[in-house]
């Protein structure tokens, strides 16, 4: 069956990395948010998976079953590499890269640095502005290291942090309201200590480049699509679309009733959005 899905896993710069993968056709790269897990988008590829398009939906580094990216000195960019390397080597090459809110910055670094791999964006809530401008990077990831100061946090960040995720996961859902069960099975999945510090991290490095990413945003030169929630309560809309109109050629999609989970709530107007920017993209090499 097209729609059937086939978890795998591979290592890539000396990392295990787990993905999932639906359909046969065109690669399309599922880049979810943070916190997040490939699931994320499990509906979202077994709707629209088929013998025209493959969904490969990866754990991204530190998350779910993918173990920690460790460059031997700090950067922010590195996680590109790790991508980049899945593309040539489970995508065939070159693929139509779709990112999640904090995913879409990481598909944007990706088109900057590798874009001869990246044949299309599909940028669905993306977070590319944080709500206050002048937020910067926490210390928590790198105390997380010290062997005394790691563990004093391994027991106590999972409580502290308990209430601020509980009120994101009801945030990301709004303005439809999260299933309970849905709602438990995250909260105990993202408050484990190695997912938050994973969550922390990943905002620490979007949070150093995002300068240059955003800066650089006019060189992108693939199709990218981007959509957007009128009612997203993580991420201002407008906010991001005003940053976001510096990519030429930007096609969007307004949902004018959807939140900031719209791979969730919105399944089959994401699909469908993500389908028909893909098929105005020429196949072959770049």
């Amino acid at each position: 069956m097209a729609n059937r899905i086939k978890t795998a896993g591979l290592t890539i710069l000396d990392t295990r990395i787990s993905y999932f993968e639906v359909g046969a056709g065109r690669p399309v790269v599922l880049l979810h948010g943070n916190p997040g897990t490939k699931l994320d988008f499990q509906t979202l590829a077994e709707t629209f998976g088929s013998d025209q398009v493959r969904f490969l939906a990866i754990d991204r580094p530190g998350h779910g079953n993918s173990d920690e990216l460790l460059p031997e000195t700090p950067d922010p960019w590195y996680d590109t590499k790790a991508y980049a390397e899945f593309l040539k080597r489970v995508a065939g090459g070159q693929a139509y890269v779709v990112g999640y809110s904090l995913g879409a910055f990481c598909a944007l670094k990706l088109a900057l640095r590798f874009p001869e791999l990246v044949t299309g964006l599909g940028l669905i809530a993306p977070f590319v502005a944080p709500r206050d401008p002048r937020e910067s990077p926490s210390g928590l990831p790198a105390w997380s290291r010290h062997p005394l100061l790691g563990t004093i946090m391994g027991l106590l960040l999972p409580t502290l942090a308990g209430g601020k995720v509980r009120q994101h996961l009801i945030d990301v859902w709004h303005p439809a309201t999260i299933p309970e069960t849905v709602l438990a099975e995250a909260h105990k999945r993202y408050t484990h200590f190695e997912a938050l510090i994973s969550t922390l991290r990943d905002k620490n490095d979007m949070l150093q480049v995002r300068g240059e990413v955003t800066g650089r945003l006019g060189e992108i030169r693939c199709p990218t699509l981007a959509i957007l929630g009128g009612k997203d309560a993580i991420c201002d809309p407008a906010a991001q679309g005003a940053v976001l109109a510096a990519i030429p050629g930007l096609r969007r999609v307004d949902l004018p009733e959807g939140g900031h989970g719209l791979p969730f709530t919105h399944t089959r107007e994401v699909g469908e959005a993500l389908l028909d920017h893909l098929q105005t993209i020429p196949t072959g090499p770049a």
